[in-house]
């Protein structure tokens, strides 16, 4: 039996994080990095507060992340999490290239080609790959935020005027606003749910 065309772009978005898992666990760095990385790691290790402007959402999250048995060592679980964060963004991401492609490329198999493609692209750019491996700052997570109330606010939109559900709204906003304790960068999303969504 072969799987539905939404279940195969499900697949293929699966496929597209797990490649890019499997690229950051092979690169990850084995211990802290330059710059930001010890401060956070240790903040999350203590739940502290980094420099400002603190980044509480990035603390908790690592904090019980870094409670999992998924590495040997604290900073290596937290660098995982970059890597985990980043993944996940990428089959995002394919998930909006892929519904962007639906008007331009009317068959399925090319467009999730085209998709794939695009967020390999976007997964091993260098400033990505570099975040995904050593978590020095906190751009992970809010790349995965913006991802995922873009992706929240396509499926939204391609329901029906009138069968609309006002949660998947509520969950957009209560997004939106989970992020901006993360970093003001995934407020940068915030313009296109507001054309979209009025």
């Amino acid at each position: 039996m072969t799987p539905t065309p939404a279940k195969q772009t499900y697949l293929t978005a699966a496929g597209v994080s797990l490649a890019a898992l499997m690229l950051y666990i092979v690169t990850l760095a084995p211990t802290t990095q330059f710059w930001d990385a010890s401060e956070y790691i240790a903040a999350a290790h203590a739940l502290g507060i980094p420099h400002p402007p603190g980044n509480p959402f990035f603390v908790i999250v690592a904090h019980v992340w870094g409670l999992l048995p998924v590495a040997s060592d604290y900073a290596r679980r937290i660098n995982f999490l970059a890597a985990v964060t980043s993944a996940t963004s990428a089959g995002l991401w394919f998930l909006i290239g892929e519904r962007w492609l639906r008007p331009i490329v009317a068959p399925d198999g090319w467009r999730r080609l085209a998709a794939a493609a695009g967020a390999i692209v976007g997964a091993t750019m260098f400033t990505v790959w570099n975040q995904a491996v050593a978590n020095e700052k906190v751009y992970t997570i809010s790349v995965l935020s913006i991802a995922l109330i873009l992706w929240l606010t396509l499926r939204w939109a391609d329901e029906p005027a009138e069968t609309r559900p006002d949660n998947l709204l509520v969950l957009i906003v209560y997004l939106l606003a989970l992020t901006a304790t993360n970093q003001l960068m995934g407020l940068l999303v915030a313009p296109r749910c507001s054309f979209t969504c009025c």
